[in-house]
């Protein structure tokens, strides 16, 4: 299950040589619906506030356009970080990228997982997305709980394929 909007050398860049990626993912969209909503709401409570207050208030007037912009930069700016991360599961192991400016590769070998679960809220047996859940022998649990996944029946499944592959 690879994305179409992912581009192949993006994936290409996390490979080991003779690696084949199997599932390549971006987080569900609805990752993004707070600070989407809180920045429209901020957005539009400024418009309504400016549309309130007259003309002769300049002081309020001047005041929210950096409230617009701010809200507009914090809604760009998650918007961002969700182009930029990604979930792997690869022949041999499970990677999350994170980070716009500074970038975050989390990663575990498919052999230390010992086990794999996932769950999905009310919320998101709607919308479509759940939490898998990897647990290894590895004492620091860098990637244990990755939220948000599209389509987490899919990719248990395909996941579980691969874990039971690699026990025989």
């Amino acid at each position: 299950m690879l994305d179409p909007s992912i581009k192949p050398k993006t994936v290409q860049r996390y490979l080991l040589p003779g690696e084949k990626c199997l599932v390549a993912v971006r987080r569900h969209w609805s990752v993004l619906s707070r600070p989407l909503s809180t920045a429209f709401g901020v957005a539009a409570l400024a418009i309504a506030m400016a549309l309130y207050f007259p003309e002769e208030h300049a002081v309020v007037h001047l005041a929210l356009w950096p409230a617009v912009i701010a809200a507009a930069l914090w809604g760009t700016w998650h918007f961002l970080v969700w182009r930029h991360d990604y979930l792997f599961v690869t022949d041999r192991r499970v990677m999350v990228t994170t980070g716009v400016l500074t970038r975050r590769v989390l990663m575990v070998s498919l052999a230390k997982v010992t086990e794999l679960k996932f769950q999905r809220s009310l919320t998101g047996r709607i919308l479509g997305h759940g939490t898998l859940i990897l647990e290894s022998d590895v004492t620091e649990d860098a990637l244990k709980d990755v939220e948000y996944v599209p389509w987490p029946d899919t990719i248990y499944v395909r996941m579980c394929d691969l874990l039971f592959e690699a026990e025989e």
